[in-house]
């Protein structure tokens, strides 16, 4: 006769010491701004035929140091989504924050502004996509602001 295998299923409490299980309290949000996708129409160098971007989100520039290099009529796609903003921020589910983004195409003396918007961002809401098209650019970014325990 075939015993029957008892299973057992082990559990490890990942929280510290003497800390409850607590449903979220507060509002508290994590607000992202990812970048989807840029394009380059146009360049303004009349040298060559690619433009060094960069971004800055609320005076934070995106690379820290040097820039993207894009070919004309070249889509620059990030796998996962190039976080270009992120903040965590305490306010009511269906407050606002108003962010300023700008796109710069680097050049030798003074950098172009190509895109210049400021960006009204809902707390509590889900990913929304964004599309820009100035200056020969076409940017395409995703914006959400959800609620999160930490």
């Amino acid at each position: 006769m075939a015993r029957k295998r008892k299973t057992t299923v082990t559990y490890t409490s990942t929280r510290a010491k003497g800390e409850k299980s607590t449903p979220i309290k507060g509002n508290r949000h994590f607000l992202r701004i990812d970048l989807v996708s840029i394009k380059v129409e146009d360049s303004a160098d009349i040298a060559s035929r690619s433009s060094e971007i960069y971004f800055k989100c609320n005076r934070k520039r995106v690379p820290n140091k040097g820039y993207a290099k894009i070919e004309i009529n070249q889509v620059f796609k990030p796998t996962d989504g190039l976080t270009l903003y992120s903040e965590f921020i305490d306010k009511k589910p269906g407050g606002t924050k108003t962010i300023k983004f700008q796109v710069f195409d680097r050049d030798l003396s003074l950098d172009d502004e190509l895109i210049d918007e400021k960006i009204s961002i809902v707390m509590g809401q889900s990913k929304e996509y964004l599309a820009f098209s100035e200056g020969g650019v076409k940017v395409k970014i995703a914006v959400s602001a959800k609620k999160t325990r930490y």
